[in-house]
């Protein structure tokens, strides 16, 4: 009877501990999206600024931004509700977390597209170069917006699996 006992309350405890792992996925999310960002900035401007002929579109650079900066925002917006306690809907979250894997594959897609665009030389002529510390910030910041691409599929599995059942 006490290893029932024991083994049941450690069952307990798992599965409390389970119940947490969407939420410390999103701030995994968070982290990562921030580290994107700060890798992708600087790159980003420096290839704005080559006057002659540019190998990177605004387009592309809104695509990125808009997708990391906006999930980021909604990330942190759904760890604030969980601290304060709000219930958000289970359609809600495996919406979002969808779309937003959806959203950065794109985005990881555009970057090393243009990473592989932009490894040739700015000028014909005088085989000018972009910096290479830019170029290895550029391709980092695209694996870490993959690996928050399948967080956010990690995050719908473990949404759909770990949510209690509602019966009708």
């Amino acid at each position: 009877m006490a290893d029932e006992n024991q083994q049941e309350q450690r069952v307990r405890k798992e599965r409390k501990m389970m119940r947490h792992l969407p939420i410390l996925l999103k701030i995994l999310e968070i982290i990562l999206a921030v580290l994107s960002i700060g890798l992708i900035v600087d790159p980003l401007n420096s290839y704005q600024k080559i006057l002659i002929r540019t190998h990177f579109k605004l387009d592309d650079a809104a695509i990125i931004y808009t997708t990391i900066a906006g999930y980021l925002i909604i990330n942190s917006l759904f760890v604030i509700c969980h601290f304060l306690g709000d219930r958000v809907p289970k359609r809600t979250l495996i919406i979002f977390s969808t779309v937003g894997a959806l959203l950065h594959i794109v985005a990881g897609s555009v970057i090393v597209y243009n990473w592989r665009k932009i490894l040739g030389p700015y000028y014909s002529n005088n085989e000018f170069y972009p910096s290479k510390q830019y170029m290895d910030m550029f391709i980092s910041g695209a694996v870490f917006t993959f690996v928050n691409a399948v967080v956010f599929t990690l995050e719908v599995f473990f949404t759909i699996k770990l949510s209690p059942k509602v019966t009708e």
